[in-house]
C-alpha cells in the first residue's frame, strides 16, 4: 500500500470514530469512558427490569445469530484459530446501531470480529445506550 494511500485510510478511520462519538453526543447520552464502567452498564441493563426482557429475548437471540457467523468468518481468516477468551461491551444506540465498543483484551479474533461489528445494526433498545457484555470463552 502506498503511503498516500495509508494516509487516506488513516484520515477515513479518525473520520468514522469522529461520526460514531458526535453521534453519541448527538442523541444526548454519553458513553462510558472505560471498559470496566462499560462493563457494570451492561450488567446493569442485562439486569434491569425495564430492559431484561429486550435483553433476554430480542438482543441475545438476534446478536448470537450473527456473531455466530462473524466469528466463524473471522476463524476462517486467520492462519490458525484463535483460542483466546475474551470480553467486550457494544453500546447500541436509537437505531440499533453500534455506537461503541470496549474490550478487555484484543486477540487477533477480537479484533476481526469488532470491526465487523461496529457495522452490525440490531433490533432498537428500549433505552439508550443499551449496553450489552459478551464474554466469550472457546469450548475445548
Amino acid at each position: 500500500m502506498s503511503h498516500a494511500a495509508r494516509s487516506l485510510l488513516v484520515v477515513a478511520l479518525i473520520a468514522s470514530l469522529g461520526t460514531v462519538m458526535t453521534h453519541a453526543r448527538a442523541q444526548g447520552a454519553e458513553l462510558a469512558t472505560s471498559y470496566a464502567e462499560a462493563q457494570e452498564l451492561g450488567r446493569r441493563d442485562e439486569r434491569d427490569p425495564q430492559t431484561m426482557d429486550f435483553h433476554r429475548d430480542v438482543l441475545l437471540p438476534e446478536f448470537s445469530a450473527r456473531y455466530r457467523a462473524l466469528l466463524a468468518a473471522c476463524q476462517a481468516s486467520l492462519p490458525q484459530p484463535d483460542q483466546t477468551p475474551f470480553s467486550f461491551v457494544a453500546a447500541i444506540g436509537p437505531q440499533g446501531e453500534v455506537l461503541r465498543i470496549w474490550s478487555d483484551r484484543s486477540p487477533p479474533v477480537y479484533s476481526c470480529v469488532r470491526g465487523r461489528l461496529l457495522f452490525e445494526r440490531f433490533t432498537p433498545p428500549p433505552r439508550t445506550p443499551f449496553y450489552l457484555y459478551i464474554h466469550m470463552r472457546f469450548a475445548k
